[in-house]
């Protein structure tokens, strides 16, 4: 069970609201990924012992509140029912008996859970107006904690600040929810890297062809011939700063003294350029009033003058009085408007992304650092619009897996190994095709990061990569390059991530078909081939698997399940996980979403008293395979088609 989470979220009016019907509940998510809760049980109990961050809830310190779960839904969420002594359950009622929170003054503020352990969590009630700092206090204390939060407070809470750098792991969503954000806005984006200066950023002279006259000199005087030519010229062109910056205050001007448009100027990667050099004396304007214009004006230089002077000709402020006053009466936006000094409006808002795995980085320093707000980018399943799980899925061999698993998975094996955050995978990592990521991107993508940025001076203590990178890819009979999808399959089995689906089960086989043999009859597109074992036997296909284990334990009766396992995959067939354990079966049966799950194993009791489980979904390419390299071994086991 993986600690050290902490998870907050906001509450619902069901949840402070004082009414026996009314149900505290907590979602999928919180049930699956933070509290880790068997599916299978009914019901579950965890502790949580207070912690008061208010002085006015110090009393209540330590005290324990049963957090008393039922009834698994089918999205499966879990609620809490009336287990306390007033009729209500025991955290609705400390949350409204003992905290005093109502739905009246309290939908806007929080509650944090942090998993300490499997069997210790701690509380927390957090006022929306503590929230950022009860985050980076909590991080400060704790820096490698995982904390998953509400993306309703990340959406509405960037939304007012100016200055905005996002931060975090690759595929994180900071990109994304700057498009989201600024969906209905005017927006100018550009992208930092090391050759991006201030002339790239702000403008500068570029070179340009221009047709002008050809001129004769006649006597003293020179007189147009009629014809043109090409010259290169000069012009002063702005770059992203100066068009965010010029309509920005042309915005202002269109306002008429109202509430002026947004105007975004959004920096990809910026921590990918030399800032200080990049924004050279604009550094200064970072710095704004309480009313969103800079403090401190800067001389535009004689080029941007001339520039800005011909931008804004013809541009009024109604309201420049009001902005005047800012700077004791000095008529700063003629000041402006003529290009002698830059002065950053209200309206334009510079947002940015920083990822922090990046290793190209040029250092940030802390006179720049303070000018902005920084919002942390958590590593989080990805949810659509109505709060649902987008189930991401990988391709591999003959099974597909959960993608939000192997973050998961891979995520505490790169914090074990690496002791850094910065290098963890965020959901949007990799980009899926209706809802799956296939394989080739996969090891293209995926597993070249991790090789490469990760795990290269790991490798041989992580036991992720149980081959060097270059054996994902093999050759096909005419040289195409192919993926070795079952290294793919073996790396994420490896990794115990979560079977999300079968790949490409027989349709024709169902639950119907254990009763198939030799005189089945049914549909043409069946394929109703009878097998024999040893000679003995009329077997079909999907029965032929669990008969040739049987064999095999008999042959070798002190055979344990985990040597049956090993020796099964070891046959190297297409699928390969043909018997699995006791226990993996559980694990993927209580995390699978597929219904019939359970009708594609037969299980097997050996001698000692174990239980394996047999796969028995075959397709005839499959079963070929399985037959052939079975009768390969030194088992004396024989297969053998007896009819078609």
């Amino acid at each position: 069970m993986a600690a050290n989470k902490l998870r907050l979220q906001s509450f619902r009016t069901n949840d402070l609201v004082n009414d026996g019907g009314k149900q505290f509940e907590l979602g999928k998510s919180w049930c699956d990924d933070f509290f880790e809760f068997d599916k299978t049980l009914p019901e579950v109990v965890v502790n949580l012992k207070f912690k008061a961050i208010q002085a006015g809830h110090v009393s209540l310190n330590d005290k324990i509140i049963e957090l008393k779960l039922a009834d698994v839904s089918t999205r499966g969420d879990r609620k809490a029912y009336v287990n306390g002594n007033n009729g209500m359950s025991q955290i609705k009622d400390f949350f409204i008996n003992d905290l005093h929170l109502t739905p009246d003054n309290n939908l806007t503020d929080y509650f944090a859970i942090y998993k300490v352990s499997e069997f210790d969590y701690f509380l927390y009630f957090v006022p929306s107006i503590l929230y950022k700092n009860f985050l980076q206090f909590f991080r400060s204390v704790l820096p490698t904690v995982s904390v998953n939060h509400d993306k309703e407070y990340l959406e509405t809470d960037v939304k007012n600040s100016l200055q905005q750098i996002f931060y975090g792991a690759p595929g994180t969503g900071k990109s994304h929810i700057i498009k989201e954000q600024t969906k209905a806005e005017d927006v100018i984006r550009t992208t930092f890297h090391p050759d991006t200066d201030y002339s790239t950023f702000v403008g500068t002279y570029k070179p340009t062809t221009e047709f002008v006259p050809v001129l004769a000199i006649i006597g003293d005087k020179a007189v147009e011939t009629g014809r043109q030519e090409k010259r290169i010229s000069y012009e002063f062109v702005s770059q992203a700063f100066l068009q965010a910056y010029v309509n920005a205050w042309k915005k202002v001007a269109e306002a008429q003294g109202g509430t002026p448009q947004k105007q975004f100027l959004v920096i990809e990667e910026i921590n990918r350029g030399n800032c200080a050099q990049i924004f050279g004396d604009l550094f200064q304007l970072l710095d704004r009033n309480d009313f969103g214009y800079s403090d401190y004006p800067i001389k535009a230089d004689a080029d941007m003058q001339k520039q800005l002077k011909r931008l804004f000709e013809g541009v009024t402020i109604t309201d420049a009085d009001s902005i005047n006053a800012m700077y004791d009466g000095r008529d700063i936006v003629k000041e402006a408007l003529s290009g002698e000094v830059l002065l950053l409006p209200n309206n334009l808002y510079i947002w940015a992304t920083m990822n922090t795995s990046d290793q190209s980085l040029f250092p940030i320093d802390s006179a720049f650092k303070r000018r902005w707000d920084w919002q942390y980018m958590p590593i989080s399943e990805g949810r659509d619009k109505n709060g649902q799980s987008k189930n991401w899925k990988i391709e591999a061999d003959t099974q597909m897996y959960s993608w939000w698993s192997f973050i998961q998975k891979i995520n505490d094996e790169i914090y074990d190994k690496t002791n850094s955050e910065d290098k963890k995978l965020g959901y949007y990592f990799c980009k899926p095709i209706n809802g799956v990521i296939r394989v080739e991107t996969f090891v293209s993508k995926v597993l070249f990061y991790l090789w490469n940025d990760v795990f290269k001076d790991f490798d041989s203590e992580s036991g992720i990569f149980a081959e060097p990178y270059d054996k994902f890819y093999g050759t096909g009979s005419r040289g195409e390059v192919l993926i070795a999808k079952d290294k793919v399959q073996t790396l994420l089995d490896n990794l115990h991530v979560e079977v999300a689906e079968i790949i490409g089960a027989d349709e024709n086989e169902s639950a119907s078909d254990e009763s198939d043999n030799a005189t089945t009859t049914g549909s043409s597109a069946r394929d109703k081939s009878v097998y024999s074992i040893n000679g003995e036997g009329n077997y079909v296909k999907k029965t032929v698997p669990l008969a040739t284990v049987t064999a095999y334990v008999k042959n070798y009766p002190d055979v344990t399940a985990s040597e049956l396992v090993e020796t099964w995959y070891a046959l190297g067939t297409m699928i390969r996980q043909i018997v699995i354990s006791k226990v993996s079966y559980e694990q993927k049966l209580s995390k699978t979403s597929d219904a019939i799950f359970a009708k594609r194993y037969d299980s097997l009791n050996l001698p000692n008293g174990e239980v394996v489980y047999v796969y028995n979904q075959f397709t005839p390419e499959r079963i070929n395979d399985f037959i052939s390299k079975v009768n390969e071994q030194s088992w004396d086991i024989h297969i053998e088609k007896v009819a078609e």
